[in-house]
């Protein structure tokens, strides 16, 4: 059951993240908000989505790992796949990769992963 959670959280953002519908064969490296937090766009709404949408992830990784070292592999893991998601991103014409998006989807996976290790 703890694998299928996984599955499907990472299925969810999958689904989310990736430009199915506009995926280019070239880069729009313009687009790229490369500062956290200043680099636009920046937007509350977009900022909570993100948080949110990794949450899930966050909590299915923690659950998949025993230890103590939960928190760190869920904070790797996340970062991976966020940044593989805002790397495809760049092959699309309405989409913006955003260093934000990183920090917000990892901190989400982080901290739903020290909730689940701190239950009894």
């Amino acid at each position: 059951m703890r694998r299928a959670f996984l599955l499907l959280a990472t299925g969810v953002i999958v689904l989310a993240v990736v430009p199915w519908g506009d995926f280019q064969g070239h880069t729009h490296w313009a687009k790229v908000g490369w500062i956290p937090f200043v680099s636009p766009p920046v937007r509350l709404r977009d900022m909570v989505a993100n948080l949110l949408l990794f949450t899930p992830f966050g909590a299915a990784v923690a659950l998949n790992v025993s230890g103590s070292h939960r928190v760190a592999v869920t904070a790797v893991s996340a970062a991976t796949l966020s940044f593989a998601g805002e790397t495809l991103q760049l092959y699309s014409h309405t989409r913006f990769p955003s260093a934000t998006d990183l920090v917000m989807n990892t901190t989400g996976a982080v901290l739903a992963a020290y909730v689940v290790a701190r239950r009894p």
